[in-house]
């Protein structure tokens, strides 16, 4: 992508950095030429590891809370474009420990959002938000003028958080974007702890040769994003809000126009593994049943306009590839 040519020399930072899409987005920008900060509070449960970054150099890390403004001044001190990738993912932890998940994924933010306004307001920012925002599907593919009503408190909490982004950059200027993610998988994703997603937790088992567990019937479906599409998704956001093409405030989705059942997805992962796993249908345990969002399909056609972007890896290539990654590196297991 020529584009990325742009982050050469411009001052980034990367909240949650050392995070699963933080760590892959900064590899992306090192390599662009960018100078890179690294802004990740090491929160036991969510996935962060300081190894993905290996191989990286030149890299800025601070270790702190989004939320501490003693820290996270001098983080966007002289930033001109800011990843805000950091946050609590796990919808049943969100269940969970609600106020917990409402610290994290929103007052955090909210106080990170004052430091921006104070300290550096002129920055482009890109928010990661999700899908899960939208709760059960009314009609199919859901565009973002879709009815927003979650099913967790993780989602309900993620779209207070982008309505704070929003009001951010009506009533104060700020210039931020906040994208809307589907389920996004590849290399760095933590394997070893639960409540990240589906897809690790199929990944590691084919890995390991064991059972890959489908709750329901498996018809249910979803549109899987590689990580390195995703990533191409975020540096074109935030060139296009550095240049005016995108409008401060927005939303918008972000996935994949493959669309396959999760039980197409659990067998497609052990035939590429090649370990001997096998997917198995169970029932629903009560406790996700409750919040699941049943069947998903993005509609994604005004990340091809605004962004003039579209996913370029299909997900048999996209596992293929993962999957030689964990390969390769067995720690994450």
């Amino acid at each position: 992508m020529g584009s990325v040519s742009r982050f050469e020399g411009r001052n980034v930072l990367v909240t949650g950095g050392l995070g699963f899409i933080g760590s892959n987005l900064s590899h992306a920008l090192v390599h662009a030429g960018a100078n890179v900060t690294v802004l990740d509070e090491l929160v036991a449960q969510h996935g962060g590891d300081r190894r993905n970054l290996a191989g990286l150099d030149g890299v800025r890390l601070v270790i702190g809370d989004i939320a501490d403004p003693s820290v996270a001044v001098e983080a966007v001190r002289g930033a001109d474009f800011i990843f805000n990738v950091a946050g609590q993912v796990s919808h049943h932890e969100s269940m969970t420990d609600p106020l917990r998940d409402a610290r994290l994924n929103v007052t955090a933010h909210l106080e990170f959002l004052e430091t921006i306004r104070r300290h550096r307001p002129e920055a482009c920012m890109v928010h990661t938000s999700t899908r899960q925002v939208y709760g059960l599907a009314q009609y199919f593919p859901v565009d973002e003028r879709h009815p927003t009503i979650p099913r967790d408190i993780n989602g309900a909490n993620k779209l207070a958080c982008e309505s704070y982004h929003r009001l951010y950059a009506t009533v104060h200027s700020v210039r931020t974007v906040s994208l809307r993610l589907s389920n996004i998988f590849g290399p760095r994703q933590c394997l070893s702890k639960p409540g990240l997603g589906f897809m690790p937790v199929f990944l590691a088992r084919a890995l390991r040769g064991e059972v890959l567990q489908v709750f329901g019937d498996g018809s249910q479906t979803r549109d899987c994003l590689f990580v390195d599409d995703l990533v191409t998704a975020m540096l074109e956001a935030a060139l296009r809000l550095d240049d005016g093409r995108l409008e401060s405030g927005d939303v918008v989705n972000i996935g994949h126009d493959q669309v396959l059942s999760l039980k197409l997805i659990a067998e497609r992962i052990c035939a590429i593994a090649g370990t001997g796993s096998r997917a198995e249908m169970v029932p629903w345990p009560p406790h996700l049943d409750r919040i699941d969002i049943g069947a998903f399909q993005g509609d994604y056609r005004k990340a091809k306009h605004l962004l003039d972007w579209e996913p370029t890896t299909s997900f048999e290539a996209a596992a293929q590839k993962t999957l030689d990654f964990y390969g390769a590196n067995t720690w994450y297991l």
